[in-house]
């Protein structure tokens, strides 16, 4: 890893970090280099909610509680969270080698939902507001306009 990192090496298949929430880490994720480089990638990661958890509470703080994976076989209400790696960082707190990321988290939904309309994954898609302000502390820094995209997923066509 540290070879394809230090040389700009393809590295397809470079360790992927587990991010949280629902008091889980993501039940699927998916990378995209960008130009072949291991220091520059797209990143998508989803945690499932059971259809009955995200109608009951999706207008609430509850939704955002621990829950688990809904069963393979039962119909999932996905969240997702797309990052776009852009290089290297050294963390404040630990200084530790991690990735940069883009603050503008727009342009890489708008990215994310481009392709997954281009390759049939997804319908159209809606656009909601959300109803309050999130302070995102002072980690990292982000831009968005606020807008959360919506879309069902397409069945498969063999």
């Amino acid at each position: 890893m540290a070879c394809a990192f230090v040389l700009n090496r393809p590295y397809p298949s470079a360790p992927f970090s587990t991010l949280h929430l629902f008091n889980r880490g993501q039940d699927v994720g998916f990378q995209r280099a960008i130009d072949e480089s291991p220091r520059k990638r797209h990143h998508v990661r989803f945690w499932g909610l059971s259809i009955e958890h995200a109608e009951k509470s999706l207008d609430t703080a509850a939704f955002w509680l621990p829950s688990s994976r809904p069963a393979d076989t039962a119909r999932a209400f996905w969240v997702g969270a797309a990052t776009k790696d852009t290089g290297l960082s050294l963390t404040r707190l630990s200084f530790q080698i991690t990735h940069a990321t883009d603050a503008d988290t727009n342009a890489e939904r708008e990215f994310l939902v481009r392709e997954l309309t281009k390759h049939g994954g997804i319908g159209p898609v809606r656009y909601h507001e959300p109803g309050e302000w999130l302070s995102l502390g002072t980690v990292n820094r982000y831009v968005t306009d606020g807008l959360v995209a919506v879309a069902e997923l397409r069945a498969q066509s063999l």
